[in-house]
């Protein structure tokens, strides 16, 4: 059925082929505003476009909902992408996933998917960042527009990032100092790494992110534009007093949006993220000193069983490999999604840098590092000091110091992957300068252009899209389904009649996760019988609730019931579907 997927539709395919070949760089908030509109307009029996509230800057956050009928009346998976400004290809690889099911929703298989199951898309949910990347000053960005004292010095907004060597964007600067801890890679001499003592290695480069210490402070472009940042302002494991998490949890409306979006949505049965995160790749193990606690930091037993069921889909179905190490970080959606909502969780960044082997001609590497300017053809990065562009909502040398720790080997990774794929505009030689805050030493700017590391030329997204696609399918077809069989009457005279009836989960996971139970904000499989007029129940409830059907699991129920005529027997749950079956009263 996959095959008739992706091959079969390749005729539904080609309505929004002009589209995908037309795009040859990451969309604008506007241009991805006109482009939801399209689809909505284009396949309006299946999409529809609505607004699910506003960014602290005033930009709509829209919601894409993919399916035929009352969408919520369905199960339906939430796919979330873009709360980390930084991470476009989040966004991109989204709305190519939406435009690919809709290409190919004469399939029989994505025909049945969309018939049966609801899909909703959120793209962008941090646009006021994401519009750094259109900017006339190009700079990685997680923060909205909410204005923030971020140094806490009574000013907002007054130590911003500068571009000093004009090229467009904003990258590191590296100071040879003797007091610097830094010094270049061995591996690859573009990037820094902090020096090792225990190997005999003396620090040379002192490292901050491109810009001027405006205040004075010792700390450089602590307190630029914008102010929260979404990823850090949810409620599981929220960190108060931290840069960018904002005043309280849930302070920012892009993150209430979405809160209240998913907390009034119970047919949402699990929830997808792109962004810089993963825990599909490897599903999080089940660790009983973290579910013992009174705050879980764990997944419960069964949800972890059902993890690594769709943790092997998503292998098997998207063949992606080599994945980095993307743990979850404090106060983002992924975690608030499955801790709070109690909703299946799962997060990936959708395309990762592929590891190459070294280039042995070194030609290749002075292809990729020649122009000091970035191609519109290979837009994007998150880097650290090593070799990346500037990130707001960080903290100047002390979150530079930090991330070039962890970044190294990634930067590594992604150079050597650019340089066999010739990729240009994707790094800046280091330059040098003459800096108003060191006079007489030696300052040069460069590193990895920003976006670059994280977000590819928007060409290799249409790959990595079909594979998700593919997961995407495959993950509806294991969706729980209820049905309700083995319905039987059974006259006992005097007017009573015996109605039995086995409700059974026919899906390939439990009807919603366990954890569903514990948070309370996840409905629970519900069998009602519905009476008519001069009947009434003698034995057996009118009104039965229970926990989660695992896979094949029942539970058979029995009623005696007096009168005559007809009667409906009503079972299931939001996530897992709603049947009925009418009885004739014996």
């Amino acid at each position: 059925m996959i095959r008739q997927l992706l091959y079969g539709g390749v005729l539904a395919l080609a309505c929004v082929a002009q589209t995908l070949e037309a795009q040859t760089t990451y969309n604008s908030h506007a241009q991805l505003s006109g482009r939801l509109k399209n689809l909505s307009t284009k396949f309006n029996a299946l999409a529809s476009v609505s607004s699910i509230g506003k960014s602290a800057g005033g930009r709509d956050l829209w919601l894409l909902t993919l399916g035929k009928g009352d969408a919520t009346k369905k199960p339906a998976i939430l796919i979330v992408a873009g709360l980390d400004g930084t991470h476009l290809a989040g966004s991109e690889l989204a709305i190519q996933t939406a435009e690919k099911m809709l290409g190919a929703a004469n399939a029989d298989s994505v025909a049945k998917l969309l018939e049966t199951k609801t899909f909703y898309f959120l793209p962008s949910m941090n646009p006021d960042a994401q519009e750094q990347f259109s900017a006339k000053l190009k700079y990685e960005r997680t923060t909205n527009d909410s204005k923030t004292d971020d140094d806490r010095d009574g000013r907002v907004d007054e130590d911003p990032f500068e571009d000093l060597n004009g090229d467009g964007v904003v990258s590191w600067i590296r100071v040879e100092d003797a007091a610097g801890t830094y010094v270049a890679s061995k591996e690859d001499p573009r990037i820094l790494v902090k020096a090792d003592p225990s190997k005999g290695e003396s620090g040379k480069y002192l490292v901050y992110t491109e810009g001027i210490d405006n205040d004075k402070d010792g700390v450089y472009n602590e307190d630029g534009a914008g102010g929260v940042n979404p990823e850090k302002n949810f409620t599981f494991d929220y960190q108060i007093f931290t840069t960018g998490s904002g005043e309280h949890a849930a302070s920012e409306p892009e993150v209430r949006a979405l809160l209240d979006f998913l907390y009034r949505a119970p047919n949402i049965f699990a929830v997808l993220t792109f962004g810089p995160n993963n825990n599909l790749s490897e599903a999080p193990r089940f660790d009983a000193a973290k579910v013992a606690r009174r705050i879980l930091t764990g997944p419960l037993a069964k949800d972890a069983k059902a993890m690594e069921q769709v943790s092997k889909l998503y292998n098997g179905r998207t063949a992606l490999k080599d994945a980095p190490t993307m743990p979850q970080t404090r106060g983002n959606f992924s975690q608030t999604a499955y801790y709070h909502a109690g909703r299946y969780s799962f997060t990936t960044p959708g395309w990762w840098t592929p590891k190459v082997e070294a280039p042995r001609d070194t030609t290749r590497r002075a292809a990729a590092t020649a122009p000091t300017t970035p191609s519109p053809t290979a837009p994007a990065a998150t880097g650290g000091p090593a070799g990346g562009g500037g990130r707001m909502g960080g903290g100047g040398a002390a979150a530079a110091a930090t991330s070039t720790a962890n970044a190294s080997e990634d930067d590594a990774r992604f150079l050597k992957w650019a340089d066999k794929e010739k990729l240009t505009g994707v790094y800046v030689d280091w330059k040098t300068i003459q800096h108003p805050d060191f006079p007489g030493q030696k300052v040069e700017v460069g590193g990895i252009v920003p976006f670059s590391k994280l977000n590819p030329p928007v060409s290799y997204l249409t790959a990595a899209a079909d594979k998700h696609v593919k997961f995407l399918t495959g993950l509806g077809a294991q969706m729980p389904e209820i049905q309700l069989v083995n319905v039987k009457t059974e006259s006992l005279g005097n007017g009573l009649t015996r109605i039995t009836a086995t409700v059974i989960n026919k899906g390939l996971m439990p009807t919603y996760a366990e954890i569903g139970d514990r948070v309370r904000f996840v409905q629970k499989v519900k069998t009602e019988l519905k009476l008519g007029a001069g009947q009434a129940i003698v034995s057996g409830k009118r009104l039965n609730l229970r926990a989660a059907l695992a896979s094949d699991e029942s539970e058979e129920y029995t009623w005696l019931v007096s009168g005559t005529g007809k009667l409906t027997i009503e079972t299931g749950c939001p996530t897992a579907g709603v049947k009925s079956a009418d009885v004739t009263l014996k």
